[in-house]
Parts: C-alpha cells; structure tokens; sequence
C-alpha cells in the first residue's frame, strides 16, 4: 500500500522534468520538424550551463519577410491535485506574443545568431528551402532576473509549454509545441 503511494505520487514528478517537443503542424505546413533533443531532462536557467539541443528541421518552400509568427506560453500547477495553466502575457517581446517573424527575430538577435550559426544558415529572417540541422548551445542569460524581487524568481521554476505558429497570411505555415520543467537559479 504504502508503495503504491509512493509511485503515484512521485510518477508524476518524473514526467513532468523531461523535454518534450511536438511538431503540432498541419499537414500542409510549409515548416517541418523532424528532430528536437534536449541535452537535458529539464531546462534549467543559471547563468552556468548553457541550453544544449540538437535542432533538425525542413523549409519546404521559402520564408519571406510577410511572414509572421504568435507564441503561447502556458505556466502550468497544480491545485487541489488538479493541473491547472495560465497564459503567461506579453511582455517585453517574452511570453505569449506575437507579431512579424522578422521582428521577433532582430528582437532576439543574439539568439537567433547563435541558431543561424550552429545550423549554417544565413542570419535573416527570409529562410530558402533547404534542411537545417545541427548543435545548438546558447546561454541563457541571468541578468534578466537582478530587477525582480528573489521571491518571484524563485516562483517562476515550475512546468511550461510553449507553442510557436507561424504563418503565411492566413495560412499556418509550421507550428512547434515544447513542454518542460523549468529551473531558474539566478
């Protein structure tokens, strides 16, 4: 008996701390995920360790500059024994925004330098058909939690999803959905 409480409450734990990623596109989707891996079971944010990721990925026809792109990120926890999520808001080009791709990608220049590097693709936010693949390490900067108090920080670790969907006009083009357990250790 005892045992069985221990399973079900500490089985939980364990799904909650891998990396999960999906490609939620439709089938006529423009971008195609074929390979996202996570170094690690959980993302964790400390200024020491670097995000490392191996990244694999089609653009079956070419990104222009109309293209455009929304995120959702979902903060997820649990009440009552119950899972529950909230919408993280935008704020500061960071949560569940959206908007032009170009834009978000001269946003996060330093990020999407460091992707368009490892995977030898041109920094632009115009794409050419082709397969990208590669290594991706990218510290994560701290620096962005000194102006919030450490008892926030410290309720920001938790469960996370973030979908991403771009778009062609009306027509979703590609969608990525990654889910995880986040640590923050500024």
């Amino acid at each position: 008996m005892i045992l069985n409480l221990i399973v079900y409450c500490l089985f939980p734990t364990f799904i909650s701390c891998t990396v999960n990623w999906e490609d939620c596109g439709q089938a006529d989707r423009s971008l195609v995920f074929h390979k996202i891996n996570f170094k690690s079971d959980k993302i964790i944010i400390d200024g020491d360790e670097p995000i490392q990721a191996e990244v694999d990925f089609s653009v079956l026809d070419p990104f222009d500059y109309e293209v455009t792109m929304s995120a959702e990120l979902r903060r997820y926890f649990k009440l009552l024994f119950i899972e529950k999520s909230f919408k993280v808001p935008c704020i500061n080009d960071a949560g569940s925004c959206s908007g032009s791709f170009c834009y978000f990608v001269q946003s996060y220049a330093n990020l999407a330098r460091s992707f368009a590097d490892s995977l030898h693709a041109p920094f632009n936010c115009a794409m050419e058909k082709g397969r990208y693949a590669g290594n991706i390490t990218y510290p994560i900067p701290t620096n962005v939690f000194n102006k919030i108090p450490s008892v926030i920080t410290k309720n920001l670790s938790g469960k996370y999803e973030l979908v991403i969907r771009w778009y062609f006009g009306d027509q979703e083009a590609g969608c990525l959905a990654i889910g995880s357990a986040l640590q923050i250790n500024p």
